[in-house]
């Protein structure tokens, strides 16, 4: 082999080892770096992901303020006193079961309805509209114009209302339509409409003065 030939080769040889060096020492391209890190983190995301979840949806839900927890947990009607009766259920059952007359029966449970969670309110409010007479309704229509009573409650308080001969359903019904705060002001007022044949919109002189001349054409029989 020629002098020539031999520097050629050494000269490639050269060529090559430098070439070689180059690529082993170039970085690594972004998207190979991206593949192996992103590997290499994969159970840290999941649980950081499963904790953060956790979190939010545990101390991010507030309960309203108007709102109590019932025994069962769920949430139920603002309460109106925080000295509630226990056992009430077995007190109710005591009262109906006792040798005692209507009267005596409505009273008590009369007594003990402010004490009562919202359900016990509904169950006595139901047996109040069978006990209580209508010479005793006074009570009764204080708890139906009570605008901070559960709806549900007053549903009831209504319905046993419509019941009632016309001298004690219209002044009743007056007293919750003319309370823009309670729940059921609008059906009161609706159903005042249907008896009376009349809207006086908030003029509650002119449904006064309408309610007395219908009382008087038309008198409890």
């Amino acid at each position: 082999m020629s002098k020539l030939s031999n520097v050629l080769v050494t000269v490639g040889a050269i060529a090559g080892v430098v070439v070689v060096a180059m690529v082993l020492s170039r970085p690594p391209e972004k998207g190979q770096e991206s593949d192996v890190q992103v590997s290499a983190s994969e159970p840290t995301p999941a649980a950081t992901v499963g904790t953060n979840r956790s979190s939010f949806f545990t101390k991010g839900v507030r309960r309203h303020p108007s709102q109590i927890p019932t025994d069962d947990g769920s949430m139920g009607a603002p309460s109106t006193t925080t000295n509630l009766t226990p056992n009430w259920e077995e007190k109710v059952d005591d009262i109906l079961g006792a040798d005692k007359s209507d009267p005596d029966k409505a009273r008590q449970m009369l007594e003990m309805f402010p004490q009562l969670p919202a359900d016990g309110q509904e169950e006595v409010a139901r047996h109040l509209s069978n006990l209580v007479a209508d010479q005793d309704y006074g009570a009764m229509r204080t708890y139906l114009t009570n605008a901070s009573l559960p709806a549900a409650v007053l549903d009831i308080l209504l319905g046993d209302v419509l019941n009632r001969p016309n001298s004690l359903k219209l002044p009743a019904l007056l007293d919750v339509a003319r309370t823009p705060q309670h729940p059921k002001a609008g059906e009161a007022k609706d159903f005042l409409e249907l008896f009376l044949e009349g809207d006086y919109a908030n003029d509650w002189d002119k449904w006064q003065a309408k309610m007395d001349e219908w009382l008087k054409a038309n008198p409890d029989l």
